[in-house]
């Protein structure tokens, strides 16, 4: 393997939340494209559109991966480019990776919101261990 253990296992979670985001986006937009085909799409006079309520849940889980995760790409880049990417990093990457896998599974299913929070809770304290790891890190701690 041509990177550190750590720096590999950090790899690997940025390209698995990565495709996260990009199965989501390919989905949005065969969902509303099927949606308007079926005519369930309902077109207001102001212009907007009204989609069917299990659509408006993929559309906001969408826009939700381009929340947090960019917490989590910046620290992870920001950890490679610092030799920071130890094990214990790479293992916080993990947890945030799979508990947003389960944040979007929630969201765009039952999305039952205190289901949803306990787990956006828990990747969202991922990533502030990550980002505490790195201000130790930059700070000399």
């Amino acid at each position: 393997m041509p990177y550190p253990e750590g720096t590999y296992m950090l790899l690997l979670a940025m390209l698995a939340q990565a495709g996260l985001m990009t199965v989501l986006l390919f989905a949005l937009g065969i969902g509303r494209f099927s949606a308007v085909m079926a005519r369930k799409v309902r077109f207001n006079p102001d212009g907007s559109q009204t989609f069917p309520k299990k659509l408006v849940w993929l559309s906001d889980c969408v826009n939700n991966q381009f929340q947090v995760p960019l917490l989590f790409f910046t620290a992870a880049l920001l950890a490679m480019h610092l030799n920071a990417a130890s094990d214990l990093f790479a293992i916080f990457a993990w947890v945030f990776v799979v508990f947003r896998y389960l944040h979007a599974a929630i969201f765009v299913t039952v999305n039952h919101i205190l289901s949803r929070f306990a787990v956006f809770v828990v990747s969202a304290l991922a990533v502030l261990a990550m980002w505490v790891m790195l201000a130790m890190r930059i700070l000399g701690a």
